[in-house]
């Protein structure tokens, strides 16, 4: 009896079942990849929306001529261009109005969303909290987002150039 070249059935279901294995394998580190480069994503714009959002309330604070309104989570001041400007947060986001007139914490443009918490601090040329809104000379503000379980909480000071 001569013996034919081949694989045996039971070669070819070993052969099979080493190679769902490795698919299986391949399968979960592709899944743990997009799985991380998601939540990557996510963070990186909670960061990116915090950190533009911050830099505008303290680039226009820092030029300000004067803060009007010294609220805990809120603020109103007179921009560099005389024009009146103010930041609140209300349903999760955070809006700025800046116009000619005094206006009132509405109609504003929002600048940031998914806000958590917004808290202001204000000090006088000795460090200390202000009697009044016209002693105040620096200002600390933090800002925090939250979304889907990630989020960013940044923390900045400034002080008023024209103080």
């Amino acid at each position: 009896m001569t013996r034919s070249a081949g694989f045996t059935l039971t070669e070819l279901l070993v052969a099979a079942l080493v190679g769902l294995l490795v698919l299986a394998g391949v399968h979960r580190i592709f899944v743990a990849g997009i799985s991380t480069q998601t939540t990557t994503s996510v963070q990186t714009e909670i960061n990116r929306s915090a950190q533009v959002a911050m830099d505008d309330m303290m680039d226009r604070l820092r030029g300000s001529s004067g803060v009007k309104e010294a609220g805990a989570d809120r603020v109103w001041f007179i921009d560099q261009d005389r024009y009146h400007v103010r930041y609140w947060v209300q349903s999760g986001n955070l809006y700025r109005y800046r116009g000619a007139d005094p206006g009132s914490y509405a109609g504003g443009v929002p600048v940031a969303s998914n806000v958590s918490d917004m808290q202001f601090s204000y000090y006088d040329q000795n460090g200390q909290p202000p009697t009044d809104t016209g002693q105040v000379v620096r200002v600390t503000a933090g800002l925090g987002l939250t979304q889907g379980g990630h989020s960013a909480r940044l923390k900045s000071a400034v002080k008023l150039r024209n103080k």
